[in-house]
């Protein structure tokens, strides 16, 4: 038997055997996926032209998605695993964009994003167990791109103002926060890689 708890805003929903999917009115879409036991999922959107998919397959997963005001938006986030937790949040106005996908169990993500105009990208990509990530991006035009593969990794990054670029790797175990934080038509690629545990 599968336990799942599903929360969307919209005008119309069809339910298929498991899949569940909602139309809202004024060109909104959401789509939500989910294998599993008790696993739940939170879509939240305000304005037109936005688009939101979760898809999770395991156990305990959380998964959130809420993209409110202004301008066009999307936003992705998959799971695959056990106990994992992810919450994506666009606020402001622009053509913004955001993926998450977790492979493994027990990893962390908290997103952001507060765009007002241009459009901001963020991706964020773990696999492995036990990883954690915050990113924060501020103002527009703000690129990043977080990749951990391994086990109990963390990252925080914190980019303000606009026209900001960070791509962050990291490749083993127990690699940890390296305090970064951008303001302003910054620009950093970092790889840190094996690490204590």
């Amino acid at each position: 038997m599968t336990f799942s708890s599903l929360k969307v805003s919209g005008t119309l929903a069809v339910a298929t055997f498991g899949l569940l999917l909602i139309t809202p009115a004024q060109a909104q879409d959401a789509f939500v996926e989910q294998i599993g036991t008790f696993n739940e999922a939170d879509i939240v959107q305000s304005s037109p032209n936005q688009d939101a998919a979760i898809s999770q397959d395991g156990a305990s997963n959380f998964a959130e998605i809420e993209q409110r005001d202004g301008g066009s938006r999307e936003a992705t986030l998959g799971q695959d695993g056990d106990d994992n937790f992810a919450t994506v949040l666009q606020l402001g106005s622009g053509a913004t964009t955001a993926t998450v996908t977790q492979t493994g169990d027990s990893n962390t993500v908290l997103f952001g994003q507060n765009d007002t105009g241009i459009g901001s990208i963020g991706e964020i990509v773990q696999s492995g167990s036990g990883n954690f990530v915050d990113l924060i991006q501020d103002g527009d035009d703000n690129q990043a791109v977080l990749t951990q593969n391994g086990d109990n990794n963390i990252m925080t990054a914190t980019q303000l103002n606009s026209g900001n670029r960070l791509e962050w790797t990291q490749n083993g175990d127990g690699l940890s926060d390296l305090n970064i934080e951008q303001t302003g038509g910054q620009t950093m690629s970092i790889t840190q890689s094996h690490g204590g545990g």
